[in-house]
């Protein structure tokens, strides 16, 4: 009997998008293991959004002086460590939460990412505020790290 194969851990660090496109599009999500918490579907749709929201606007921002001090402050740890610690069974302020086919979750979150890649536009992150394109690429990387480090395959 094989091991199960873990689809990314934390501890390898933020990947680049297109790395963690590759890593996403060469797994069967049918076949994923959830370590626990959300069902696959879900965790890809959150993960989705919060992409998405990235390019078009996250619908409830916290108040601009906590995106200002303990948002910042919690990206700057984050970024200083390499990966992301929250409570992965929160959803994003004005998330719709949404479940349905792994798969179309999986392809919901690769697709938010390619348009991630193409554009420069980006809106002010909910907790975070204001990141550059190269700082929110590394904010996305470790969400999806943070939320999928125990599946396996």
């Amino acid at each position: 009997m094989l091991a199960a194969a873990h689809i990314l851990r934390k501890s390898e660090g933020p990947i680049p998008v297109p790395a963690m496109i590759d890593r996403l599009s060469g797994i069967d999500p049918a076949g994923i293991q959830s370590a626990g918490g959300w069902r696959v579907a879900r965790t890809f749709h959150h993960l989705a959004q919060g992409v998405e929201f990235s390019l078009s606007g996250y619908p409830d921002l916290k108040h601009p002086l906590f995106r200002a001090t303990v948002g910042r402050l919690a990206f700057h740890v984050f970024q200083a460590r390499g990966q992301m610690r929250h409570a992965t069974d929160q959803a994003i302020p004005g998330e719709a939460v949404t479940e349905g086919d792994p798969a179309q979750a999986r392809d919901r979150l690769i697709a938010a990412l390619e348009a991630f890649r193409e554009t420069d536009a980006l809106h002010p992150h909910f907790a975070y505020g204001a990141l550059s394109k190269a700082q929110y690429e590394r904010a996305h990387v470790m969400h999806i790290a943070d939320h999928i480090d125990g599946y396996t395959v």
